[in-house]
């Protein structure tokens, strides 16, 4: 696969102003971290992505975009008559021309194309679908990291390996039509979405414009293609398309619904979360499945759940799907569990939102008969939650008493409206501002947790940095 200048250009609508001898591999955006044999494309945001176009040729860059009308890059070829060092094809808007260059790739794939949607869930989800899949399919193209925005897509779909079999995509947004604008690139075969909650609400400004939102890549899923969706999530339903649509979706719901595609009957929390799934089988019959995942938490029973029905979709052996699902380790801090000194720690402080913080806080209650100790909560700011923040924090403070958890230590301005719900109930509270020194919350927590072997959960919004204080408890805890 990839592409010559001359199939860039016509891709992209540009001009080959310099042509090199290399074809291209991949795309990137950063000459920081630049990719040998990749296309380098200038983006202009705060900075202009044509200053650094010299960095990403010396870094092996086999071909640059250049917007339209901008000079050539000095130094382009190496020597008087000598062969350019890369080649330049002119395009009108980099970033619009990296889209077509990603709408061309995804369309070289032969078999599914997942798009993952939702407000919690995605990352871990995304690992999941993709383990699933790679039970049957190779090689497997998946999102890494943070890369499931207007720039992570496209580069994802450019990206490697090669030639990829099948793709799992993630999609992220932060305002109406972000999710549809991604789709349209991925035009996927499946779309999954894995939760409704509270998110972005400075941006979105209801629940509902949430669940519209995570609803939008249904419209770009392809005839006959399947939608994957939580049945028992009540706003999703006036975004579920008919039956009789014209499109031929299947329907695939999964979650605590009897008419799941895939059910979740329970969940056993221990050193790994053993998931108690009920599976409806393409032969008519329902197979009752135990992956024991790595990743901790109740809630992953779902993702598990979602991850399964797009292989029973695709008529894919369970016994494969569950065991390439045990072999999925946590992406990040999302849902990791150390242990350390006798101790549970669970690191869940990638991102936080009222929805996610609620199913973390069930999950680290459902150990009060797995560990003798204390149960400690961790809990940072939730952002963009907009002028409705001192009270969802509040509540998040009022279900820490309502669990049972026995102490609760917050970290910023907007984390310290749970304490006063929480405290009434009994709850030990101490609260530290988002600038205090990861050691010192640290020491509290060891404090609170106390002799007996405990469990404590960090979470919180990524701006708060939980994971500075959760290494520090680690290391104090084995030292």
């Amino acid at each position: 696969m990839r592409w010559s200048p001359e199939q860039v250009a016509t891709i992209t609508g540009g001009v080959v102003r310099v042509r090199g001898e290399r074809t291209v591999h991949t795309a990137f955006i950063d000459s920081r971290r630049p990719v040998k044999d990749g296309l380098f494309v200038p983006i202009v945001a705060a900075r202009d992505g044509h200053e650094y176009i010299p960095a990403a040729i010396e870094g092996g860059a086999a071909a640059v975009l250049l917007g339209r009308g901008r000079p050539l890059p000095e130094g382009i070829v190496a020597a008087p008559g000598g062969p350019a060092r890369a080649s330049v094809i002119e395009v009108e808007d980099p970033l619009r021309a990296l889209e077509a260059l990603a709408v061309d790739a995804r369309a070289r794939c032969p078999g599914p194309v997942v798009a993952i949607s939702g407000s919690n869930g995605k990352t871990t989800t995304r690992a999941m679908v993709a383990a699933v899949l790679g039970s049957a399919y190779d090689p497997v193209l998946c999102t890494q990291g943070n890369l499931n925005n207007h720039l992570g897509v496209p580069l994802t779909l450019t990206g490697e390996p090669e030639d990829p079999q099948v793709m799992v995509i993630e999609l992220g947004m932060s305002a109406p039509g972000e999710n549809q604008h991604l789709a349209a690139l991925v035009r996927p075969t499946h779309a999954v979405i894995t939760s409704i909650a509270l998110e972005h609400l400075e941006f979105m400004g209801s629940i509902e414009a949430i669940a519209a939102a995570e609803a939008e890549p249904i419209a770009e899923v392809i005839d006959g293609g399947a939608l994957i969706y939580p049945g028992d999530e009540p706003l999703l339903a006036p975004h579920i398309p008919a039956a009789g649509d014209g499109r031929g979706l299947v329907l695939r719901p999964f979650g605590a619904l009897e008419a799941a595609t895939v059910r979740v009957v329970g969940v056993e929390l221990g050193e790994r979360t053993t998931a108690i799934l009920e599976v409806a089988l393409p032969s008519g019959g329902v197979e009752r499945v135990r992956p024991r995942l790595q990743v901790f938490g109740a809630h992953n029973a779902r993702n598990a759940a979602a991850a399964l029905a797009v292989g029973v979709d695709l008529g894919l052996p369970l016994a494969a799907m569950c065991e390439a699902l045990e072999g999925v380790s946590p992406v990040g801090d999302r849902g990791r569990l150390i242990r350390a000194g006798g101790h549970s720690i669970i690191a869940d402080c990638y991102n936080s939102n009222p929805g996610s913080v609620a199913v973390a806080l069930r999950s680290l209650a459902g150990l009060r008969g797995q560990v003798s100790g204390s149960l400690v909560a961790v809990l940072g700011d939730m952002l963009e939650l907009g002028p409705t923040e001192a009270a969802l924090h509040a509540e998040v403070g009022a279900l820490v008493q309502e669990l049972g958890i026995d102490s609760l230590i917050t970290v910023g301005e907007r984390a310290r409206e749970m304490a006063a719900p929480a405290a009434r109930g009994g709850v030990a509270v101490t609260a530290f501002a988002a600038d205090a020194e990861p050691k010192a919350i640290a020491g509290m927590a060891r404090q609170l947790l106390g002799a007996q072997p405990g469990a404590v959960l960090f979470k919180g919004s990524r701006g708060v940095r939980l994971e500075r204080a959760l290494a520090a408890l680690q290391a104090e805890l084995e030292p």
